[in-house]
């Protein structure tokens, strides 16, 4: 078991050299730790309603939509925005319907 720790010691200190840099990667991990969950799904049998629960589970329930808002919202048109949209959602479909 010495063995073992002692490898992973030492490639830890390959990835941090100084005290410094072990703490600044320990103060990340914890950001990390501490930020909001993304969004969560819990699925139930819904009889007859695979579209429309497709199409939420592709869209992550509207974040995928904000995203491409918060990166393209002040410089593509909402008519791009929205083919970008339905592209990343359904990607099979829409290279079907450009060729």
């Amino acid at each position: 078991m010495e063995k073992l720790d002692s490898r992973y010691l030492e490639r830890l200190s390959e990835l941090y050299p100084t005290i410094a840099d072990a703490s600044t990667e320990i103060i990340n991990l914890n950001s990390i730790l501490n930020l909001p969950k993304g969004t969560e799904h819990f699925i139930t049998d819904i009889h007859g309603e695979y579209e429309a629960f497709s199409h939420v589970l592709r869209n992550g329930s509207g974040a995928v939509r904000k995203k491409i808002n918060e990166v393209y919202g002040r410089t593509l048109p909402e008519r791009d925005i929205r083919e970008l949209a339905t592209l990343i959602y359904y990607p099979s479909e829409k290279i079907e319907l450009v060729k």
